[in-house]
């Protein structure tokens, strides 16, 4: 059991590692795109990605975590044939849906160009993108096969070398044509390619696994008949279906928030304030901008979930209630601890970020930019707790639960898009995503509270977190303000607001971890939720920073 026990250890470690660094490479290739095409080719890209994201949604998710589930429940009745026979149904199926998905994508592109999204040049990059939902499904359910015999080796690699031919084809396409003098819609067209690029990479990569492993994976004419004949297809079918669709769906919501911002921001700004459809969606790339650090921010929360899950079902498994209520408020104040600081210190250093990481064409546009990110960094406070309440509620087996609060947060996302966007334009988008993501970190909290019977302590959950980042805040505000003071930031100062930025993050991480520690915010309870924590914990009580029985939450 212990073996067991180890390799689940390790190998969410490993998925949790490569999670980590897809993400980072995935916020890597919008700086390029950006800075090579414009914001114009960034808007356009997206407001195509979520409707792909859908379908392949639709087509995908909850497929690794179906196939990897029946194979494993098949290797334990040691039946390794009825395993192979659950990758070859599941592969079957998913080639269906995924055709399906770029038939409705490829051959619906103009009117779904002309009439969903609003703007017919969106139509190239929508054809393009429907190449990929040929390939991903069947890479999906390699990748969950795989898994159920507990190798997250070839999924973490396949993920990796998905998203890095991603960014190297963004890169590479993006340059090359606007070095040709492609128009924007050609260019944005060209950099969707990355996804069909980066899908053929993974999905190579998991055939040579396979293929490695041939005498493991491949049955004979005798294995095949007898497990077809003990699983028939449509009842096989039937099982894999009936598990993956309500995971399929409530994976649907983030995207379909994505997608109604793709649907109503350009429109509104275009029809409430009278923007050309051009200039709304440079608009749209501008308000883009945001969802690198965004996305950075919140790989914790989703890091954080992935070890939450397990764990908190482990706990109600055995009836162990009081470690439940007791975990539940670990992660919350671990959240906060982390994604307070990080809200507020974007925030003060959006300025020199959008510098920095982006090609702006004039002074407006670097205002209107960083009022956009600050904003939605203000967003991260609520969203990284959302997430990870959905972690705990889930773990706790109400899966609906957080499916129910996103899809009103979304509902809260579109009305205030119609209220704040025609008052205050773009910015106005972030700011109702602010609002949508308080709606679902509330409505989560309170559902957590009531099905582990927490109290909420927002006192206990803010108050040291809170003065904590105040200090930090209070420092780089006073730092950032002398640097106004004797060298003014330009929209063309990137290398001084690089070294700005990088030296200020570094000094915001040095003063806040201190304050942590000195007011002893955080304790080794919650340091041990961290990966690695026991290591972060044996060096700390070495040098007697922090005592063994230490922890905030208790």
């Amino acid at each position: 059991m212990s073996n067991r026990t180890g390799r689940v250890a390790k190998g969410t470690l490993i998925l949790s590692g490569a999670a980590l660094l897809t993400k980072g490479l995935g916020t890597l290739f919008w700086l390029p795109l950006q800075n090579i095409a414009g914001d114009s080719a960034m808007g356009i890209y997206r407001q195509t990605f979520p409707l792909y994201s859908i379908l392949l949604m639709l087509a995908t998710a909850g497929v690794p975590i179906t196939v990897s589930r029946f194979v494993s429940e098949r290797l334990s009745a040691e039946n390794p044939a009825g395993a192979r026979r659950v990758m070859q149904v599941s592969s079957l199926i998913l080639s269906v849906s995924g055709g399906i998905g770029f038939f409705i994508l490829y051959g619906g592109s103009e009117w779904i160009a002309r009439v969903i999204l609003g703007y017919p040049r969106t139509q190239a990059s929508l054809q393009v993108l429907a190449f990929a939902l040929l390939i991903v499904p069947v890479m999906a359910t390699l990748r969950g096969y795989f898994q159920g015999y507990q190798r997250m080796g070839p999924t973490a690699l396949s993920q990796v070398v998905e998203q890095l031919l991603r960014v190297l084809t963004v890169v590479g396409v993006t340059y090359w044509m606007v070095h040709l003098g492609f128009d924007t819609a050609a260019i944005a067209a060209g950099a969707t390619s990355g996804a069909v690029t980066g899908a053929a990479g993974g999905f190579f990569i998991m055939i040579v696994f396979l293929r490695r492993d041939r005498q493991a994976h491949v049955l004979s004419s005798s294995e095949r008949r007898t497990a077809a004949e003990q699983e028939p297809f449509f009842a096989l079918s039937r099982g894999v279906i009936r598990f993956a669709l309500p995971i399929s769906l409530g994976s649907l919501v983030l995207p379909l928030i994505n997608l109604l911002d793709s649907v109503t921001v350009p429109r509104l700004l275009h029809a409430a304030l009278g923007y050309s459809r051009d200039h709304s969606i440079d608009l749209f790339g501008i308000y883009g901008r945001g969802a690198p650090f965004v996305n950075l921010i919140a790989a914790f929360s989703s890091a954080l979930t992935l070890a939450l899950i397990p764990s908190i079902t482990a706990h109600v498994t055995k009836g162990e209630h009081r470690a439940v209520r007791r975990k539940t408020a670990q992660s919350w104040l671990l959240t906060a601890i982390v994604g307070l600081p990080s809200s507020i210190g974007l925030a003060i250093l959006s300025k020199p970020l959008t510098i920095m990481m982006y090609h702006n064409e004039s002074a407006q546009v670097v205002n209107t930019s960083s009022l956009v990110i600050t904003e939605l960094a203000i967003s991260t406070v609520f969203s990284t707790l959302a997430v990870t309440s959905s972690g705990i509620l889930q773990g706790l087996g109400h899966n609906k639960r957080p499916v129910r609060n996103l899809s009103i947060g979304a509902a809260v996302k579109v009305g205030a898009n119609l209220l704040f966007i025609p008052q205050m334009g773009i910015t106005g988008s972030a700011l109702a995503m602010v609002a949508a993501y308080l709606v679902v970190c509330l409505l989560n909290l309170a559902s957590v509270s009531r099905y582990t019977g927490v109290e909420i302590q927002y006192r206990k959950l803010f108050l040291k977190p809170a003065l904590c980042t105040g200090i930090m805040a209070a420092v780089l505000l006073t730092a950032l303000y002398g640097v106004n003071l004797y060298a003014p930031l330009g929209p063309d100062d990137r290398w001084l607001s690089a070294g700005v930025s990088l030296v200020m993050i570094l000094f915001g991480i040095c003063i806040y971890s201190v304050s942590l520690l000195l007011t002893r915010t955080i304790g080794e309870s919650e340091l041990l939720l961290l990966p690695r924590g026991d290591k972060i914990c044996y060096w700390l009580n070495r040098f007697k920073i922090i005592r063994s029985s230490d922890s905030a939450a208790s």
